[in-house]
């Protein structure tokens, strides 16, 4: 496997990285007109619901109804990373599901599709980068080894990151039993870099012992960050990751694309902008990030 000058420096890198983006409110827009995406899953009883128009939606900024479009859905390109916990709670049999799963969301992108994988333990490592084939991916996968411990504040903070939205819709894949150990970076700042990042994290999450699972999957720092995102965490049992790696994905691809314009500099533009986002068919479930953070450029910028 190969390891990236990550592997040795990602500690203190991201460390100081993460503290900078908590110090300094970022600049998400621009201050002329400002135009605002949002990715949206509309589902009923687990099922996308499809067809959806733009006047189907009501989307409120900051309490404030807008117009939105819906970007066309066909032919999507993904930008997708996908972050798998190595740590020593998957060794034996577990380790070969997760490979088998991994192997098959590999398989399941499309050419035009972008990937990077993070592996992650006590460190993470950059296995691979979208100018590497598949097969490359594949041979990374077949590598993989458990080791040591969980460093899944680290990971997360590695994996949005490594999203490039010049790739296609960014979506993060996170595998892990949703326990951080021996992490550099606390939750905070990853979960402020969660907020400010334009896509969409999903996780599975799993144990060794299915009976220590909590009622809720992923409770705490790994659900805050898919929850801010507008993802969603599947809890699946090892032989059932493959099958929820997959829906996971497929997921992600169903998803609406709304889009609308607002002026920059208005009343209550800077700060938080907590997004609304509802659909009028009865019995859908909703998923949308929680809403977005604006401040004015520099002067002259």
């Amino acid at each position: 496997m190969r390891t990236t000058g990550w592997a040795c420096a990602l500690a203190p890198f991201i460390g100081l990285a993460a503290a900078t983006a908590w110090a300094q409110p970022p600049a998400v827009f621009g201050t002329a007109v400002e135009v605002v995406r949002v990715d949206v899953s509309v589902t009923r009883d687990g099922v996308p619901v499809e067809g959806l128009k733009a006047a189907d939606f009501d989307v409120r900024d900051n309490g404030v109804r807008q117009t939105v479009q819906v970007v066309a859905v066909d032919d999507k390109v993904v930008n997708a990373v996908l972050a798998l916990d190595v740590s020593s709670s998957v060794a034996g049999p577990p380790l070969g599901h997760l490979k088998a799963a991994a192997h098959a969301v590999v398989d399941a992108l499309r050419p035009v599709d972008s990937l990077s994988l993070l592996t992650f333990s006590d460190r993470v490592q950059l296995s691979v980068s979208p100018a590497d084939s598949r097969q490359r991916a594949h041979d990374a996968i077949d590598t993989t080894e458990a080791q040591l411990t969980t460093a899944l504040h680290d990971a997360a903070y590695a994996a949005l990151a490594a999203t490039d939205p010049s790739r296609g819709r960014p979506l993060v894949l996170v595998f892990s039993d949703g326990e951080d150990v021996g992490s550099w970076l606390k939750a905070k700042p990853v979960l402020r870099v969660a907020e400010t990042s334009d896509l969409v994290v999903h996780a599975v999450v799993s144990r060794r012992d299915p009976e220590s699972v909590p009622a809720r999957p992923g409770a705490g720092f790994l659900n805050e960050v898919v929850a801010s995102t507008g993802g969603e965490t599947w809890r699946a049992d090892f032989p059932d990751l493959e099958k929820a790696m997959l829906r996971a994905l497929e997921e992600f691809r169903s998803r609406y694309t709304l889009q609308y314009e607002r002026e920059a500099g208005a009343a209550g533009s800077r700060g938080w902008h907590p997004l609304q986002v509802k659909v009028r068919v009865p019995g859908a479930r909703v998923r949308a990030r929680r809403g977005y953070w604006q401040r004015d450029r520099p002067p002259g910028r």
